[in-house]
């Protein structure tokens, strides 16, 4: 017989006994809760629901919901409504015609409810009571009970799993007097939402478990309601997979990875991606043949090999096991939210229909990347991810706190100017220094995030120090010239300090941008970008031929030219593209800031025309840098000894 997946829901919100009518109804989210299971992407039951109906339909829909049960169905029993225990502390599920001082024939009885559940042959039933319980005493009689229902207690067996929103009696009564207080159980709402929003998929593999489906609810209720505690109790053999997480994307850390300009982490994303499609379902299958089919185009021919290796092996149906698979804990359960009777034996399923199995293999980790240094299977030196953090961190602010105190310190010692009297604009300083290395703080903090931060960080910062080098090399021009009065001041010193600890910023983070080491490139497109730069220093350089001070009018074409060649000639890695596209369109603003200003000023270094021609010399070199390097052609793959170690 095929396997089934059965639920019943019963929500009880009216009551004919006055007295029942005095407690905290419970909200109308079993509807929800219904919906949801019977949607055939996300969960796929089979549902009866019923709704405030009299004990006797509730029992005899329970004794069909159990007895007609496969051996391999999944049956899942929700109640939402409140719970009713006596005065000898025996729990019973009120329904609509519940009286109290008769629930003995008016109530389903949790004994009546474990009687069904034992006789049943399913050998995975999951009970969920969403209860507000109070007590039922007698006029002038004292509680046997404590303030504990034990509902775990009660509803122990092989085969079975049981979640309750609370454990604890929020009401009793003396007779008609009622006492104790209580609030709106929220524990069906966030049940809905782990399910529905596919948030509770803690472990990442494309399935909402049982457990996951708990630890994930605890957290919130406890969070929003403090005297309310869940409570999960479960003796199944395998995994109970509730639901699939429809909204399933890669996670955070391997979607990291396979960003990464480091070839070593992206054929690391490759192993797992194996591991995933055997272990994860057709949404998450569908993802990683995606992935795959973009890794077998990588640069790297380490990571475009293991690529495609994994591919054939998914299309003739041996998918192999992946090289590593360290252990990690299961999703959080707190320790005081668990009977002590409990044996679990976890076993991921390959669908939300299939039988439970033996366990298969290892658990995988979902918290994060490989550890920065790890060794690789087999020995070799450790495998590094990223500069000490601290260090970059140090040096980026320390460098960036010494050119902003550069702003407002004497820069010309002999005639008493600041870096701005001297021509040295606060919009140039601003976008050429101040903005990036603020947003290269940013991401350096976020490094994590994403596999492009570090490399954008890398080509902001180097930005930043071209237009330092740019400012140092036409004051020098400047204070050396026979003509002028000037001498550098404590300002200029500190630029020069600041942008030493810039320049060793770059070189303790030069890891964030290794990889293959540059390769010359010949396609028409390298070298059309390289004669434009070209043509475009030739320009600034007739431009400026004929003042005295010559030094301090090219040096900018100079440096644009010189970093203008390196991006356009270059084969270069993606991370190292955008560090380098990230650092000329710094260098640009810089220059063409001063080049505006000039204009609307109308004080010109030199003359009109040369700021004219530096202007548009500008422009046409940061465009033939983004020709080159946007989109180019694939790097070819070179002979196994030329290089091929570096490459992994």
């Amino acid at each position: 017989m095929a396997t089934r997946r059965r639920a019943l829901v019963v929500a009880t919100y009216e009551y004919a006994d006055g007295g029942l009518r005095q407690l905290a109804a419970p909200e109308h989210d079993a509807e929800s809760f219904a919906e949801v299971l019977k949607d055939e992407a996300i969960a796929g039951f089979d549902v009866t629901m019923l709704v405030n109906q009299p004990h006797y339909v509730v029992g005899e829909a329970i004794a069909d919901f159990y007895g007609e049960a496969g051996r391999e169905d999944l049956t899942l029993l929700y109640f939402t409504g409140h719970g009713v225990k006596d005065d000898e502390g025996r729990l019973y599920l009120a329904m609509t015609n519940t009286r109290r001082e008769a629930l003995m024939f008016t109530a389903i009885s949790g004994a009546q409810l474990n009687d069904a559940m034992d006789a049943s042959r399913s050998r995975r039933k999951v009970l969920i009571l969403d209860c507000c319980y109070s007590g039922a005493f007698p006029a002038g009689r004292t509680a046997k009970a404590d303030e504990g229902v034990q509902t775990l207690e009660r509803f122990q067996g092989k085969g079975r799993a049981v979640l309750t929103a609370s454990d604890a009696t929020q009401y009793a009564f003396e007779g008609d007097d009622l006492r104790g207080s209580g609030t709106s159980s929220v524990f069906t709402r966030y049940l809905v939402e782990a399910i529905s929003s596919g948030a509770a998929d803690l472990d990442e593999d494309g399935d909402i478990a049982l457990d996951e489906l708990y630890s994930y609810v605890y957290e919130r209720v406890v969070a929003e309601v403090p005297q309310q505690r869940p409570k999960k109790q479960e003796d199944v053999d395998g995994r109970i997979l509730i639901a699939r997480n429809v909204h399933w994307t890669l996670p955070a850390h391997l979607q990291h990875a396979l960003e990464s300009p480091i070839a070593a982490q992206r054929l690391s994303a490759v192993q797992e991606l194996g591991y995933l499609y055997r272990a994860g379902n057709d949404v998450v299958r569908t993802a990683v043949a995606g992935c795959l089919a973009t890794l077998s185009a990588d640069d790297s021919r380490s990571v475009s090999s293991a690529a495609a290796a994994l591919r054939e092996s998914i299309a003739d149906g041996s998918v192999p096991a992946p090289d590593v698979s360290p252990p990690v804990p299961a999703p959080r359960i707190p320790e005081e939210a668990v009977a002590p009777p409990v044996r679990v034996a976890a076993s991921p399923g390959p669908s939300l229909t299939d039988p439970p199995a033996p366990p298969a293999d290892p658990p995988r980790r979902v918290s994060a990347p490989p550890e920065p240094a790890t060794p690789p299977r087999g020995g070799g030196a450790p495998v590094t991810v990223g500069p000490p953090v601290a260090l970059v961190l140090a040096l980026l602010v320390a460098g960036g706190v010494l050119l902003g105190l550069s702003r407002f310190t004497v820069f010309d010692s002999v005639n008493g100017l600041t870096a701005a009297d001297a021509g040295i604009t606060s919009t140039a300083w601003v976008l050429g220094v101040g903005l990036p290395l603020v947003v290269a703080l940013l991401l350096v903090i976020a490094r994590e995030s994403t596999g492009w931060t570090g490399p954008l960080a890398a080509g902001l910062v180097l930005g930043a120090v071209l237009c330092q080098v740019d400012q140092t090399l036409a004051s020098v021009a400047y204070f050396v010239s026979p003509d002028n009065t000037a001498g550098p001041g404590p300002g200029w010193w500190l630029a020069v300090a600041g942008t030493a600890l810039l320049i060793g910023c770059l070189a303790v983070s030069r890891d964030t941008l290794r990889g293959a080491p540059p390769g010359l490139r010949r396609d028409w497109r390298a070298i059309a970008a390289a004669v434009v730069v070209v043509a475009a220093l030739v320009a600034w350089l007739q431009a400026f031929n004929d003042f005295y001070l010559w030094f301090a009018g090219v040096e900018s074409g100079l440096l644009l030219a010189a970093v203008g060649l390196a991006l356009t000639l270059s084969a270069l890695t993606p991370g190292q593209r955008l560090a380098g596209l990230a650092a000329v369109t710094v260098l640009a603003a810089w220059l063409l800031t001063f080049r505006v200003h000039a204009f609307a000023v109308e004080t010109f270094l030199h003359d009109e025309r040369s700021n004219g021609v530096a202007l548009v010399c500008t422009l046409a070199s940061l465009g033939a840098c983004y020709l080159a390097q946007v989109r180019p052609p694939r790097r070819p793959s070179r002979a196994p000894g030329a290089g091929a170690a570096a490459r992994r």
